[in-house]
């Protein structure tokens, strides 16, 4: 895949997060591009339909050496190598990105709760922990309310691009979040009424989703005001779309959901108001040991 695509840019690729990320200072912000860019370009390689699947392994395990190997000639992944000296990012953690960005090569069929806390992480958990090493954050339980934020963003991430991943083979809908059975994954597409039941299903994983932005949301409270407000902007950004998607009553099947610009306005006003005016947000204590439990399974060290 060519590294110098200018449309490989967070302003073309992630319009809610660049948005967000206009509230960090210049040097903060052009770190973050450069984590972006290295995420989003294994991911490219992942979902490319340019490229087969054998060689799209080839390429993510040679990330995959290079990162363990703390060398490239790539530009994208040597300057996310220096971000990793520079921030003291353990190699374990892109390392798990890229372990998810090669379970994306298999035929995703998710079949419980752990599984969808697993994944998330593996290829946005990650990514929370390390923009938490570009914030110098080094409280473990700060570290663990970040992971929890890029876990429940990827939730909606998953909510709102279920057709496109049932065209690559992928269901990250998990079978005890499910009401139906499939036979193959062109029967769903190609069936009203499995798309509906699909729809109502999606209750389920835009609520947990909505309970874990809650459990982020008392780390975010607790960040340095310079950082406060983008990371508050990125997560009621982030958790609006799901309660679009829920207005739009779980209809993601003919028009992808996203924010407008005069509602990306608002909700930044929200998240504006909700840091200014709240000292503590109730959290579902529950959920988060259960997270910390299957993250522990994972790995035990997962927020160093």
């Amino acid at each position: 895949m060519r590294v110098s695509d200018k449309k490989l840019t967070l302003k073309s690729r992630a319009k809610t997060f660049y948005f967000a990320s206009l509230f960090f200072s210049k040097e903060i912000r052009l770190d973050i591009e450069d984590l972006y860019l290295f995420c989003r370009y294994a991911d490219d390689i992942s979902d490319s339909s340019n490229i087969s699947t054998k060689e799209a392994k080839k390429n993510l395990q040679k990330i995959k050496k290079e990162i363990q190997n703390n060398h490239s000639n790539n530009i994208i992944v040597k300057k996310f190598l220096k971000l990793m000296t520079k921030y003291q990012i353990n190699s374990s953690t892109p390392l798990f990105l890229i372990e998810g960005m090669l379970d994306d090569l298999k035929e995703v069929n998710l079949k419980n709760f752990e599984e969808l806390i697993e994944y998330s992480y593996k290829v946005a958990g990650t990514v929370g922990l390390m923009m938490c090493r570009i914030m110098k954050v080094r409280d473990n339980k700060l570290k663990f309310k970040g992971i929890q934020l890029g876990i429940a963003m990827q939730l909606t991430n998953i909510s709102r691009d279920i057709e496109e991943d049932l065209k690559r083979k992928r269901i990250y809908l998990p079978k005890s979040f499910r009401s139906f059975k499939y036979k193959n994954f062109n029967e769903i597409t190609q069936s009203i009424n499995l798309k509906k039941t699909i729809s109502q299903d999606l209750k389920k994983i835009i609520g947990e989703a909505d309970k874990i932005y809650l459990n982020a949301w008392n780390g975010i409270l607790e960040l340095p005001i310079k950082y406060k407000i983008p990371i508050a902007i990125a997560s009621e950004l982030y958790q609006s779309i799901g309660k679009k998607i829920r207005k739009k009553k779980f209809d993601i099947w003919n028009k992808r959901i996203f924010l407008t610009k005069v509602e990306k306005i608002f909700f930044a006003i929200k998240a504006l108001i909700k840091i200014f005016s709240e000292k503590n947000i109730s959290q579902y204590s529950k959920l988060e040991k259960r997270i910390n439990l299957i993250l522990q399974r994972m790995n035990k060290s997962y927020c160093e």
